[in-house]
């Protein structure tokens, strides 16, 4: 049966309230509470990695929520996460997209969470289990992944129902989200990434405006993507990419990258 009709009437009721809950999510500090909330009680954790984009081609960005201290995505490197999403999500569509639960030492090997030599360095403490899900967003044409990392075993049946139940509420959270300003290990900030309106995706106009796609490879830009990138994770070729620029830099009255996309952050296109 579904995963609710496996619940008492108490826990149906928590989890209600969990998931209206989801609509209050505004901030990264929300976000924050709302896992560790009783959201906790279904779905035990330490440590959320989300990750999006282009598996097959190492095209990904992600994103690390956690309540540890010192585990944030600016303490990250996607040289030690990279390859180990993309061998966990090639495992979640082997086994025709169901959640699944990944062992301690697997998870060690595959993300390199060990404290002394992970990511994460000595400020992760060693995770004992994985629970691995996805999903497809169609509108970005694009793939996400989700993993959850606790210092517990996660049971495999009641953790599966559990992450199938809430990832497309767990995915809504941290859509509205905002995300922090980030500090990079040289002390500089990162400003957060371009946020694209929906009245700009869909009023954009060649002849007055910036088109949807120019906004998109505007994105990949202040991710500091190259046009090889760029043309890898759009399926367009460098040159493409590199007329696309041109037009934007005219646009904007612009002569660079950085130009453009201090200019964006500032227009009418963007929402934080």
């Amino acid at each position: 049966m579904s995963f609710l009709s496996n619940l008492s009437i108490a826990d149906r009721g928590r989890c209600f309230d969990v998931l209206t809950e989801v609509a209050h999510v505004r901030t990264h500090l929300d976000l924050v509470n709302w896992l560790r909330g009783d959201l906790q009680h279904f779905l035990p954790h330490d440590i959320l990695v989300a990750a999006w984009g282009d598996f097959q081609r190492g095209a990904i960005g992600h994103e690390i929520v956690s309540a540890l201290r010192g585990v944030r995505t600016a303490q990250a490197s996607m040289s030690g996460l990279g390859c180990g999403l993309q061998e966990l999500f090639a495992h979640w569509s082997a086994v025709n997209k169901q959640p699944y639960v990944t062992p301690a030492e697997r998870l060690n090997g595959v993300l390199g969470l060990i404290p002394q030599h992970g990511p994460f360095q000595s400020t992760a403490p060693i995770m004992r289990s994985a629970l691995v899900h996805g999903l497809r967003d169609l509108r970005g044409e694009q793939d996400c992944l989700y993993v959850v990392l606790s210092r517990q075993a996660i049971p495999e049946k009641t953790g599966a129902a559990a992450m199938s139940a809430l990832l497309p509420h767990i995915d809504m959270a941290l859509r509205q989200a905002a995300l922090p300003s980030r500090t990079a290990a040289q002390g500089s900030v990162v400003p957060a990434q371009i946020t694209i309106s929906r009245h700009g995706l869909d009023q954009a106009a060649p002849e007055n405006g910036m088109t949807g796609r120019e906004l998109q490879i505007m994105q990949w830009v202040e991710m500091g993507k190259t046009n090889q990138e760029i043309g890898t994770i759009l399926d367009i070729s460098t040159f493409t990419v590199k007329n696309h620029l041109q037009r934007i830099f005219k646009k904007l009255d612009v002569y660079n990258r950085a130009q453009a996309v201090s200019r964006l952050k500032n227009s009418h296109y963007a929402h934080g």
